[in-house]
């Protein structure tokens, strides 16, 4: 089943008219509305996105990073046309299965969620 990336939006600003203080330095988490490219439904996944100065700025820890995109300036048409390309690399025979793919590059409202 094909996914298709329906929406961005962020609970920080919005995506289209965000401009980060200092261009070098900046963070925002993406919330993007993907579901099968045939139905009008969508369930949400997070990304948090930040450029390489933010992570050494803010990152002390050693830590796996899960769920980032790090670019080196905030563009959102690259920015989504990267989310897209990692999108269509999910294509499974259902939909549950292309969610849990979708759920390895992008956090996933329903990731371990159990019945």
């Amino acid at each position: 089943m094909k996914a298709l990336l329906k929406s961005i939006g962020s609970f920080d600003c919005e995506p289209q008219k965000y401009v980060p203080e200092d261009k070098s330095i900046f963070h925002i988490t993406l919330t993007l509305s993907i579901g099968p490219d045939n139905e009008i439904g969508s369930e949400y996944f997070d990304l948090f996105v930040c450029s390489p100065e933010w992570l050494c700025k803010h990152q002390w820890e050693p830590e796996i990073l899960r769920h980032t995109l790090i670019v080196r300036k905030y563009d959102l048409d690259e920015i989504t046309e990267t989310i897209n390309k990692y999108i269509e690399k999910c294509t499974c025979k259902t939909w549950e299965e292309t969610a849990q793919k979708l759920s390895r590059y992008f956090a996933w409202e329903f990731e371990d969620y159990s019945n």
